[in-house]
């Protein structure tokens, strides 16, 4: 129960403010074949528009984020009609709380807008925000970065409102303890398993039952759907091989980028170590400061470094080479003994250093000065990089090509080929699953079956299967699937009437044992009659997995045993096993012995839960007390 309650604390606001961030720009958009003209209402919320594009573009972001989650299992007939409605009640929702917040007071200042839209990765080039790629990506989406920047605003603000209310819930402290005390409950448990290969000797498999199943199970008995495609590829490590620069073009590369082949200065030092520990008392500390200072008093008269370390450091690592820890740079070492390192001549001993670790007497043997590595050194580095860098813009610029003649020319892939110089290549016939080379990618085979693709003969959008490596593809042949004949299938139907009717007769025995035990039989009688040994599971938590965790959930599912009595049931295993489970004692978890950071997380999670609740009924409430108008045919 607790589990499920923390799966559901998850809003749809914030889940559709990620979408509207991130997923319209994982490549280049999601653009419907459409004709031109001005822009269609799809619906109107107290008089204000929402427009046929955001729904379009809602609905098939919303289509191919269930697809993703179903794969193969995706059937537009079941599922695109919930989507479309679910598309358009999310807009009209997101305008309803955007009008509810600007009369509420909320407000969102132009400074949060541009901070989130400088923490989108899909704007960043090398890590840093990139005005060229953002006005770019929003131009391929169509969109002008006012209109982004005002979407981003109301976003932003609904999610506001979201939180204010959200959060104003309250848990009472007795309904967060009880569920404390289930949360932490422990059961001693004992099961007994009936495997299922024990019966399957007594399973049926004669000619007539494998004509019967055949028959209503005719459907399930299908070559598989198969098809083959064509495709282009356009992959930005392709783009860059054959640009060669001039040497005068890389001395140039070479200077823009001089800070990046700075080798700084190293220092290489022995120490010898008097060790402290965290916490210590001043006298641990004082003593650990005279011994420190009496070393140093012998290295002052003279003694040889490399000796006292070997004798003195509590440093294992560096003790047996002399206290040598050899050379290190700024930024890696303890910031004490850092600065006390920095600070010497070469030969120069410190003072005792005081740092985390306890007290350092520090020795400098010698400094490599901070200097360059020369061009030619890094003149393949360069050379590499300046063709990446190439590559990567010419990619984007084909790309954007690519999508365009994609669109423009939905039925072939010839216009968009030829215009970035691109093959077309085709694979061999695969399934809804996948196949070989770049059919084995889910995000191929999942477009290849998808509707546009297939029914519609589209070319698919653009795939980003890889850095900087896109994929548009269009079916080539279309296998339908087909029934198999008896024959064919006669091997895999008996394997299937053995094991099912293993199952059940596991099953119907592990079910007559429940009933006898709960009749007062002895369970170790039981056991012993039908050859079969209890297992003893012991104190069990709702979170263990050192059992199959189906046992683990019937356990917790049983009633609360009487004080000298046991509790029984049974369930099946994903094996198709069956196991009789057996409850001795329930013990609930003590309030006093849960873990704080338990009980904070607890609260945090119901306090959402019921915030979620209230959000919701505000919401409904303004559904109803609003004028919507969806224009129906505009939305279909």
């Amino acid at each position: 129960m607790l589990h499920f309650i923390r799966e559901k604390i998850q809003g749809w606001i914030a889940w559709a403010i990620v979408i509207l961030l991130i997923i319209p720009f994982a490549l280049w958009g999601i653009n419907k074949y459409m004709d031109g003209g001005g822009p269609l209402v799809a619906a109107m919320v107290n008089g204000e528009e929402i427009s046929q594009r955001d729904y379009q573009q809602n609905y098939y972001m919303q289509r191919n984020r269930m697809r993703e989650m179903l794969g193969a299992q995706y059937d537009p007939s079941v599922f695109d009609a919930r989507i479309k409605e679910q598309a358009m009640q999310d807009l009209i929702n997101q305008e309803l709380l955007a009008q509810h917040a600007n009369d509420a007071g909320f407000r969102v200042a132009e400074a949060s807008v541009k901070q989130t839209i400088l923490s989108i990765d899909a704007f960043k080039a090398d890590g840093q925000f990139s005005n060229q790629l953002y006005t770019s990506a929003l131009k391929a989406q169509g969109e002008t970065p006012a209109s982004f920047e005002h979407r981003l605003q109301r976003a932003i603000l609904t999610q506001q409102l979201h939180s204010g209310v959200s959060t104003s819930a309250i848990v009472p402290q007795a309904e967060l303890d009880r569920l404390l005390k289930l949360e932490n409950q422990t059961r001693d448990v004992d099961h007994l398993l009936l495997k299922a290969d024990r019966f399957k000797d007594e399973a049926d498999a004669s000619e007539d039952a494998l004509q019967q199943y055949y028959e209503q199970h005719r459907d399930e008995f299908m070559t598989p759907e198969q098809v083959s495609i064509e495709y282009v590829e356009l992959k930005s490590t392709d783009l860059g091989k054959d640009v060669q620069p001039t040497d005068e073009e890389l001395q140039q590369f070479y200077k823009e980028r001089a800070s990046q082949f700075q080798v700084p200065e190293e220092r290489r030092s022995r120490h010898i170590l008097i060790a402290v520990d965290a916490g210590a008392d001043e006298e641990t500390i004082t003593k650990a400061r005279e011994k420190a200072n009496d070393i140093y008093k012998k290295l002052t008269d003279g003694a040889d470094f490399a000796k006292l370390a070997e004798e003195f450091s509590d440093d294992p690592g560096s003790s047996k080479l002399g206290g040598d820890i050899g050379f290190f740079g700024r930024g890696n070492l303890d910031p004490q003994y850092e600065d006390a390192l920095f600070s010497l001549k070469e030969g120069e001993i410190s003072e005792p250093v005081l740092s985390s670790f306890g007290f350092h007497i520090i020795k400098l043997e010698e400094i490599r000065a901070e200097k360059s590595k020369s061009f030619d050194e890094v003149k393949d580095e360069l050379l590499a990089e300046y063709q990446q860098n190439i590559a990567d813009r010419k990619f984007f610029q084909e790309a954007e090509k690519l999508t365009t003649l994609a669109y423009e020319v939905p039925t072939t892939l010839t216009d968009a080929a030829g215009a970035v110089g691109l093959e077309i290549k085709t694979t061999p016939l695969f399934g809804r699953q996948g196949g070989t080379g770049v059919a084995a990618n889910p995000k191929v085979a999942q477009a290849a079956f998808s509707n546009e693709v297939l029914v519609e003969g589209y070319n698919s959008e653009p795939l980003e299967i890889g850095e900087n490596h896109v994929v548009v593809l269009r079916v080539k042949d279309h296998v339908e699937k087909k029934p198999r004949t008896l024959e064919q299938a006669k091997a895999e139907i008996k394997i299937r009437l053995m094991n099912e009717k293993a199952q059940e007769k596991a099953k119907l025995q592990g079910e007559e044992i429940i009933s006898r035990l709960r009749a007062g039989e002895e369970p170790s009688a039981i056991a012993e009659e039908m050859g079969l040994e209890w297992t003893k599971s012991g104190e069990l938590k709702r979170s263990d997995r050192k059992i199959d965790s189906a046992i683990v959930k019937q356990a917790f599912k049983l009633s609360r045993p009487k004080e000298g009595d046991r509790s029984y049931g049974g369930t099946v295993l994903a094996a198709g096993d069956y196991a009789v489970v057996a409850v001795n004692s329930v013990t609930d978890g003590k309030i006093g012995e849960i873990e704080e950071s338990k009980k904070v997380n607890l609260k945090q999670t119901l306090t959402g839960i019921r915030g979620e609740a209230v959000f919701n009924d505000l919401l409904a409430t303004m559904k109803e007390e609003a004028k919507i108008v969806i224009q129906q045919e505009n939305v279909e």
